[in-house]
């Protein structure tokens, strides 16, 4: 895959950010140019938080996209005031267990209760994986074992990255059987 962008939609506390951190950082990691612009407010929890990220083997003249040919929503409100800058017919992944989407006709929709597998895995806070490793089964721009390194040797602590590389893989697998 020559690359792709992504606009990551959440709120304060949804791991929103972490998503696209770990797209650039793992794209630079396999040779592309990367942009990760995350945008959020002063709130620490509860308020906007997304973030758009740009991966291309080309150099990428701007960093800012008005609409994105993919986009991850965590939040039902980032839904109704964002979903302009999805490109028609562009992917559209949601956590269906927050976001309720009722036009999907000019949309490649995929819902996944993201929520409902972290909690099923032991922790909410790792919804954003589960979303994650649902990305990468449709947009393979590099491998889930790519993403299951890098969350290894970033993360110190044993029970996170269980829980982490857990969440990644079950994301992954529910694309694969639904």
């Amino acid at each position: 895959m020559d690359g792709l962008n992504v606009f990551i939609a959440g709120i304060g506390g949804q791991g929103s950010l972490l998503i696209g951190q770990i797209l650039a950082s793992v794209g630079i990691e396999k040779g592309y140019h990367a942009t990760w612009v995350p945008i959020y407010g002063v709130e620490k929890r509860g308020g906007d938080a997304t973030v758009m990220v740009i991966l291309s083997m080309e150099e990428i003249t701007t960093p800012i996209l008005y609409q994105f040919d993919n986009m991850i929503v965590m939040h039902n409100r980032m839904w109704e005031k964002y979903k302009n800058r999805l490109k028609k017919g562009g992917l559209l992944l949601v956590n269906e267990s927050i976001v309720k989407v009722e036009d999907r006709d000019n949309y490649r929709y995929y819902g996944v209760p993201a929520t409902e597998i972290a909690l099923g895995i032991g922790d909410e806070v790792i919804t954003n994986m589960v979303l994650l490793g649902a990305f990468l089964k449709l947009k393979p721009i590099f491998s889930l074992e790519d993403v299951i390194e890098y969350v290894k040797s970033n993360l110190k602590k044993e029970e996170l990255v269980r829980l982490n590389v857990e969440a990644l893989k079950r994301g992954y697998s529910y694309i694969s059987s639904s």
